[in-house]
């Protein structure tokens, strides 16, 4: 069975101003554009997950409101499972319109860069929305550790450039949503003529740690906001 094989060259990193700038002299070919893009896509399935998903729960308990909720609805599920819910919707509408936006500006078909959006988006979108929960569980305060989380989006996507060059992905590799979401976009690339069980196989029981990591970190949310320095003074 032929593998996936994804070498990182500096066409597959993130498009540099200099890059960008020769596209508008010449238009990309399909599969460079592609594989470039889901670069972009990884980017902006990040940062929600992390500030939309993650920080804005540790907001949410930080000014009572998780708290208030929890009070009146005897739950904190409809809260969190809404927030996801809104995130995910936001995300799509997000790389929806960008995706139509950069095809049209470099000449690209529009609808099998749809079609792939919405199928990783489906699929990795909401296991990678849960595997960033771990964020509201830890106790502290959203002003301490949200310029840290900020930054955590460029370390991921840079620790791609040390796993995307085999076929398939290492254990420890599948902790970091960046190589998930990478994978999953160049699964999808060649799927109709290079179907790879083996990273189908990974691709799931990422899937399954991810969602794992979201149940264990939802029942560790608490609901009491944190005190900070001056508020204790």
């Amino acid at each position: 069975m032929d593998h996936i094989s994804i070498e990182l060259t500096p066409k597959s990193k993130l498009i540099s101003n200099h890059h960008g700038f020769r596209w508008f002299l010449k238009y990309p070919d399909y599969s460079t554009f592609r594989h470039n893009i889901s670069f972009y896509w990884c980017y902006m399935i990040l940062i929600t997950a992390i500030n939309g998903v993650g920080v804005s729960i540790l907001i949410l308990r930080d000014n009572g409101f998780l708290k208030m909720f929890k009070f009146i609805a005897r739950t904190k599920t409809p809260i969190i499972v809404g927030r996801i819910c809104s995130q995910w919707l936001f995300t799509v509408v997000n790389i929806v319109i960008f995706t139509v936006v950069s095809s049209l500006l470099f000449r690209q078909p529009i609808f099998p860069l749809l079609s792939a959006i919405m199928v990783i988006a489906f699929i990795a979108l909401l296991p990678v929305f849960l595997s960033f929960l771990w964020i509201g569980s830890l106790p502290y305060r959203q002003e301490s550790v949200s310029p840290i989380f900020t930054i955590l989006v460029f370390i991921l996507i840079y620790l791609t450039k040390f796993s995307l060059k085999e076929g398939n992905m290492f254990v420890l590799e599948w902790l970091n949503p960046a190589v998930f979401i990478l994978y999953l976009s160049k699964l999808v690339w060649t799927f109709e003529h290079n179907w790879n069980g083996e990273l189908i196989y990974q691709l799931l029981l990422t899937i399954l740690v991810y969602v794992f990591i979201g149940v264990i970190s939802y029942r560790r949310i608490n609901v009491i906001p944190k005190i900070g320095i001056n508020e204790r003074e």
